[in-house]
């Protein structure tokens, strides 16, 4: 249940301190007063989106903090969560749980769970888990059928289960757009995929190994240059080392005047060093050439065998747009794009897909369709009784669920909210038949009916008395104080039927402060306050003895 509530500088709210009762409260005041506010500031607690206008004027942020104390079989369900969401574990002593979000004058908002950070979307997945708000346009989304959907689904505990069949749906629907996509470009891949094969042919046919075309064009470039290198090495060897005139007997037989000499003038000394090392340098490059000229073979047919090949190498690379040594490299991508091609154009691979993606999704329908029957029958006649209650006597609600032509994301039906004046009258949808008073209580009714069901421990109801009065106040009374006893109930109303019927009241009353700025107050009415209240409410301020008299008899029929 809500324990507390602080409010700084939200919309007309200076600062606010409330602590809270478990059991029925009525939150009344003059119109414009604010008694909303209170709402809203929870509703953003829970995660409802933020905006700056929100901020009291002239302050530089809106804070709000709420403490809610938890139940032994809340807590350990919160735990859970609170496990998969990363939090802190619950105070073993006394858990609870202190929420605080903040809005800043820039736009930017932030929130905490036990003092840790965190997202709007964990604020509103524990929101739901705490408190179920009845807004005060409730009864206009029975027009909806959307709306109606999600009430049934809510009441009738599918979140999970019509969430998967969405997914179900969806994958479905991708499988089918495939399988059409297929057949449509069936000609156009036929195509691609007759290109990619001879692509793949033509190349597969040259047998081509990797590094192989670079191999042969250098043993190609050595046969074909082959007489001139062998002529151009001889010349060299012979001028250094195989004639009378040889470089190496000359270099050697002055090497060897000028070491005789070294001793007369040692500054020969490093002129004669460098001649013998120039002298080692012409005898190892001798034999080189000797050794290069004795294993050079010049073999015509093996230069026609390559130069052969390798013109038919060329001429697929140039029948292809390629370069000779990117046919390996080509011939890898046109495999891997002829096999994706082959995947996503088998119209029976897509069709099973499609067929099993389809089973997939009526296999989470029909339990959810046969749930949502069930579910109906119950509702309208839980919604009914209720009806009965609330003046509309005769009257009978149903919930239709028609069976759909095509599947859609939601089902294999749709949901039509009905209401029939009479039992002889037939059912006509909601939206058609019912004036804005029938559709108020009827909304009530199903919020009664959904507070009943639930284990939120927190019910707020704001003004779901609208296009409701005389003895039907009463009623909304009694019936609002019985819900009070399981579970801890906030109302926002205008009538004063409803409002004596509280455990507790608070007023909401707005004045001018000294900077000349609307300011919103809430004060906790003591016993003569609520006579007070309660005489304003029934519409003369409370000046006439009358007045004071059947507030006084009001707040004894609690």
């Amino acid at each position: 249940m809500l324990r507390t509530l602080s409010i700084r500088d939200f919309v007309t709210v200076e600062q606010l301190e409330l602590d809270f009762q478990i059991g029925f409260t009525a939150l009344t005041g003059e119109t414009g007063a604010g008694k909303s506010i209170l709402f809203d500031a929870l509703g953003l607690l829970l995660g409802d989106r933020a905006e700056t206008h929100q901020i009291r004027s002239g302050a530089a942020k809106a804070e709000i903090s709420a403490e809610f104390g938890l139940s032994p079989a809340q807590a350990t369900e919160l735990q859970t969560w609170l496990d998969e969401a990363g939090l802190d574990a619950l105070s073993a002593d006394e858990p609870g749980l202190l929420i605080r979000r903040n809005i800043e004058a820039t736009g930017r908002s932030r929130a905490w769970i036990n003092g840790q950070s965190t997202t709007l979307a964990q604020l509103k997945q524990l929101g739901e888990q705490l408190v179920n708000i009845h807004g005060q346009h409730a009864h206009q989304a029975l027009s909806d059928p959307q709306s109606q959907l999600s009430m049934l689904d809510r009441h009738a505990g599918l979140g999970p289960q019509v969430k998967a069949l969405r997914e179900a749906h969806r994958q479905w629907q991708a499988a089918e757009q495939a399988l059409e996509k297929a057949k449509a470009q069936d000609q156009s891949l036929a195509q691609q995929k007759e290109a990619l094969a001879w692509q793949i042919e033509t190349i597969e046919s040259l047998k081509l190994a990797e590094g192989e075309w670079d191999e042969l064009s250098q043993e190609q470039q050595r046969l074909a240059h082959g007489a001139e290198l062998l002529e151009a090495s001889t010349a060299a060897q012979t001028l250094i080392d195989a004639s009378d005139q040889a470089m190496t007997s000359l270099l050697r037989r002055q090497l060897s005047r000028l070491e005789s000499l070294v001793s007369k003038d040692p500054g020969l000394a490093d002129a004669v060093a460098c001649l013998q090392t120039a002298e080692i340098a012409l005898s190892d490059a001798g034999r080189e050439l000797s050794r290069y000229i004795d294993r050079s073979d010049l073999d015509p047919e093996r230069l026609s065998q390559i130069e052969s090949r390798l013109g038919d190498i060329y001429d697929t690379a140039r029948k292809l747009k390629t370069k000779p040594e990117h046919l390996i490299e080509d011939l890898a991508k046109a495999q891997a794009s002829l096999e994706a091609l082959m995947q996503g154009s088998d119209v029976a691979a897509l069709q099973k897909a499609v067929d099993q993606a389809k089973a997939q999704y009526q296999q989470l329908a029909q339990p959810i369709s046969q749930t949502r029957q069930a579910v109906a029958k119950s509702l309208g006649q839980a919604v009914s009784n209720w009806l009965t209650e609330l003046s509309m006597v005769g009257a009978q609600f149903t919930v239709m669920v028609n069976a759909r032509t095509t599947p859609a994301a939601h089902g294999l039906e749709d949901i039509v909210f009905g209401l029939a004046h009479s039992a002889q009258s037939a059912s006509q949808p909601l939206a058609k038949i019912a004036s804005g008073g029938e559709l108020s209580r009827v909304s009530l009714a199903l919020a009664v009916v959904a507070a009943q069901a639930t284990q939120t421990p927190t019910l707020l109801f704001d003004e779901v008395d609208a296009g409701i009065g005389g003895n039907t106040g009463h009623v909304i009374g009694r019936l609002l104080r019985t819900l009070g006893e399981t579970h801890q109930v906030m109302v926002v109303t205008h009538l004063p039927q409803v409002a004596a019927r509280a455990h507790q009241q608070l007023r909401v009353q707005k004045s001018i402060n000294g900077q000349g700025q609307p300011t919103s107050q809430v004060l906790v009415l003591a016993a003569d306050q609520r006579e007070e209240e309660i005489a304003r409410m029934l519409g003369d301020e409370g000046l006439a003895n009358p007045s004071r008299e059947l507030a006084r008899d009001l707040l004894k029929l609690a």
